[in-house]
């Protein structure tokens, strides 16, 4: 029985969803300590010092790749990022995947932005930095490609999807790591974003797994029975006469 092309496909594979409702959890929790730690303050904690002490003594603040990293944050690079995953979804006809792209991404960044910085108020020359901005949109583009790539049907080999999941998730770590180099964010401020991208996505993730089929269950599709003629195939929450089931 073939799919109907709408129908929903998972983004989490029913064995990753209890570890990934683990680390949403993990990751609120490393947000909300660093967040009290850290709150209505203007200056570096210990942990930042040492972090961006060693980050800065192994990166070069004027490369040029340190730079092209941190520009993926700004709200043009980000906004084709999004599109461009989005797209794609879009092209293969995962909705599922094209939800969790617009959704995921835009709920990371409101998140940040219109909750987080406001309610923590850190503050790096005057601006509110806690969690960094940049860091929550590339990590949850990462992300979302991650989730997206290790449930496609290609490649198909476990091992390749996996490096090919790991890479955008690089890049992220790439962009916080940047943002400290240049002296633009605190190590901590990027920790935070990118716990916040990772508690968003997945969570997302999770509720549209778990209501998505139900949006979906009454499609049906058409195939071609025994004598050639066409006939309706009864999928999940359908009859066999292709009228949704009460």
């Amino acid at each position: 029985m073939a799919p109907h092309p709408s129908a929903y496909r998972p983004l989490l594979a029913q064995r990753a969803r209890c570890p990934a409702l683990a680390v949403v959890v993990l990751a609120i929790i490393v947000v909300a300590v660093l967040g009290m730690r850290y709150a209505d303050q203007d200056m570096p904690g210990r942990l930042d010092r040492s972090l961006d002490a060693l980050i800065r003594n192994h990166l070069n603040s004027d490369q040029r790749i340190a730079r092209a990293l941190v520009s993926l944050g700004n709200p043009m690079q980000a906004a084709v990022l999004i599109a461009a995953v989005a797209g794609a979804c879009a092209a293969a006809r995962r909705w599922s995947g094209v939800l969790l792209t617009l959704v995921g991404t835009v709920t990371a960044v409101t998140i940040t932005e219109l909750i987080l910085k406001p309610l923590v108020g850190r503050l790096r020359f005057g601006h509110l930095t806690f969690p960094s901005g940049h860091t929550t949109v590339v990590a949850a583009v990462a992300f979302v490609t991650a989730i997206l790539i290790g449930g496609a049907r290609w490649p198909r080999g476990v091992a390749a999807r996996l490096v090919a999941g790991l890479v955008p998730v690089a890049v992220a770590v790439g962009v916080a790591i940047s943002l400290v180099a240049e002296r633009i964010h605190y190590a901590t401020d990027t920790v935070a974003g990118y716990c916040v991208a990772l508690a968003t996505v997945l969570a997302v993730a999770l509720c549209l797994d778990c209501w998505g089929p139900r949006l979906l269950g009454s499609r049906c599709t058409q195939g071609r029975g025994p004598a050639g003629r066409q006939e309706l195939e009864p999928v999940r929450g359908c009859s066999a006469g292709g009228r949704p089931e009460p």
